[in-house]
């Protein structure tokens, strides 16, 4: 019997047309975050384009009903390639989800907008390094610039390694907003770039920096880290796999884990929070001792890794892992480390989005995306996204998912976009009760998220 049932389209907004950039006759936006950037209790959405699909160039913010609040940037910049001569890099959709992130990083009690920005005077630019590169903070609600630096530590990162280029290594840019120095709210960050991890307060001062040695594909650490207390001490730590890092910087752990770490996870399991691995389908307590691990005989290819209350019957945590690289094949773990079933999703253009989803809010299970429909632990589809039009295609066109409580009903909406596309979609959970509604609800799942790996 086909239980899966049809999402309420809540929203479809419009990127506006300033924003949209035109390729080949189809308009297109970028990459996307969300967050309330007015202050209005409302999420409002910002797209971003970047110079040669690494480095931020424009951003431009809109709200929900599709009416623009404010742009920066120029959406068809040209700058000259260091890299190639009579060559020049020009303005494209991010090549990943890039170093763009919505918060309260002055902790004000408005938004902010943080980020990565090309110098457009520059005579010439490398994709390769970050030279050209500075940090910026701006006003959510104006774009207006509130602080900006560059900092030397990072514009010295760059993608080579051992005087080897190390393009994967390098292009998934992340800004992960962490609290490193006590305050009553994250106002500190961390990024990776290459064999680099650098954090900073609110101030944009550099706080510490570390380097990574396990950069070799497949036996390289996280693409992106993961951030969370996960030793205890009101602080956040860093998991980067094969690394794990305190709040000041000091090496909690430095082991090859395995190969293929490419996902990593802060989360709960069996009632505290732990360093999650998709390397081997392992879990590790504050000094990268394994609780739990699957091992690469279960899980030759750790691509991706969840965890949620996904279980029937069971309060706790289970793992969602896609355990076979860029393929369709699922598993699901239990808390005691017993597969509780294996099934296949859609397949996808890059076969990677696995999301959690607090769909029915804390009544029931969790559910799990992948683009682009929710799927139970069992493996049934259950529900599906109507009136959404197909995916570009390519590596990076298809659905990106947030989870988000957009309509303040404490059921998590799902937010799709293309970063090919001219509009962002929102689903709701039916029946849609838009009398329930109390207020946009911006968390780490929503400045934090993961979008891929």
């Amino acid at each position: 019997m086909d239980t899966r049932q049809p999402a309420h389209l809540y929203k479809r907004v419009a990127i506006p047309d300033a924003f949209l950039n035109e390729t080949a006759g189809n308009a297109w936006g970028g990459d996307i975050r969300i967050g309330d950037l007015t202050g209005d209790g409302t999420v409002d959405l910002l797209v971003y384009k970047s110079l040669g699909g690494i480095h931020p160039c424009f951003l431009g913010a809109f709200t929900l009903e599709g009416e623009p609040l404010w742009s920066v940037g120029d959406k068809h910049l040209e700058i000259s390639d260091a890299d190639a001569k009579d060559t020049t890099l020009t303005t494209l959709s991010p090549d990943r989800p890039g170093p763009v992130v919505i918060h309260d990083i002055d902790a004000d009690g408005q938004a902010e907008v943080i980020c990565f920005w090309v110098d457009t005077d520059a005579r010439e630019v490398s994709k390769w390094d970050l030279s050209a590169i500075r940090l910026m903070i701006l006003d959510g609600a104006t774009g207006a610039v509130k602080h900006t630096l560059a900092p030397d530590a990072l514009c010295q990162c760059n993608a080579y390694a051992e005087e080897e280029i190390h393009i994967s290594n390098y292009v998934h840019q992340r800004l992960m907003i962490a609290n490193l120095c006590g305050n009553a709210q994250p106002q500190d960050f961390v990024v990776k770039v290459g064999v680099n991890l650098l954090a900073f307060n609110h101030k944009l001062e550099l706080l510490w920096q570390y380097t990574d040695e396990w950069f070799r594909y497949p036996q390289h650490s996280a693409y992106i880290p993961a951030v969370g207390d996960f030793n205890g001490d009101g602080l956040d730590e860093v998991n980067g796999g094969n690394f794990g890092l305190a709040a000041d910087g000091t090496v909690l752990w430095n082991h090859f884990f395995g190969d293929n770490m490419d996902s990593v996870l802060v989360s709960e399991w069996n009632g505290k929070n732990r360093a999650i691995l998709s390397g081997g389908g392992q879990v590790v307590d504050a000094e990268g001792n394994p609780i739990l691990s699957l091992g690469f005989d279960v899980v030759p290819h750790g691509q991706e890794i969840r965890c949620g209350r996904l279980l029937p019957d069971t309060s706790e945590n289970a793992l969602v892992v896609r355990y076979n690289g860029h393929h369709t094949d699922l598993m699901i773990v239990d808390n005691n480390g017993q597969i509780k079933n294996r099934f296949n999703v859609d397949e996808t253009p890059n076969n990677t989005g696995l999301e959690v989803i607090r769909w029915h809010g804390d009544e029931t299970c969790e559910l799990i995306y992948s683009p682009t429909a929710l799927y139970d632990s069992a493996g049934d589809k259950v529900v599906t996204f109507p009136e959404l039009p197909p995916p570009s295609g390519g590596k990076m066109g298809w659905y990106h998912c947030f989870p988000a409580d957009v309509c303040g009903d404490t059921r998590e909406e799902v937010i799709l976009y293309d970063p090919y596309s001219d509009a962002v979609y929102i689903y709701t959970p039916t029946p849609f009760q838009p009398d329930l509604f109390s207020g946009y609800q911006h968390t780490e799942r929503q400045y934090n998220t993961r979008l891929m790996d």
